[in-house]
């Protein structure tokens, strides 16, 4: 069985901080490995609406591997893809997609 690194990234509108998470296991497959991600990233929704919390940035991050003693990125040539929180949903952002968006974000 493939290993995957699961990484939450919880911040709250207005904090300076971010809670960092990391989580490795072993999945059947990509598909199972994502759609655990995927759960988690909707219980960290339901949990801010439970808490009434905005979103400032935070995300459920999947990386391909055990990761658990790397410090691990967005840059990190192991990212699959990030589940990207808002106020309403989850969305699936490809590692490809999520870079290149996070590159114009640091052009502004």
């Amino acid at each position: 069985m493939p290993a995957y690194t699961i990484v939450t990234t919880t911040a709250a509108q207005d904090s300076d901080a971010a809670e960092v998470n990391t989580l490795t296991d072993e999945f059947s497959s990509e598909s199972e490995a994502m759609g655990y991600s995927r759960r988690m990233a909707d219980e960290m929704m339901g949990l801010a609406h439970q808490l009434s919390l905005d979103f400032d940035y935070s995300n459920v991050g999947l990386y391909a591997g055990d990761l658990i003693d790397e410090d691990v990125d967005p840059a990190h040539p192991a990212l699959i893809g990030v589940w990207v929180l808002n106020d309403d949903s989850a969305s699936f952002v490809p590692a490809a997609e999520f870079r290149e968006d996070s590159d114009e974000g640091d052009r502004t």
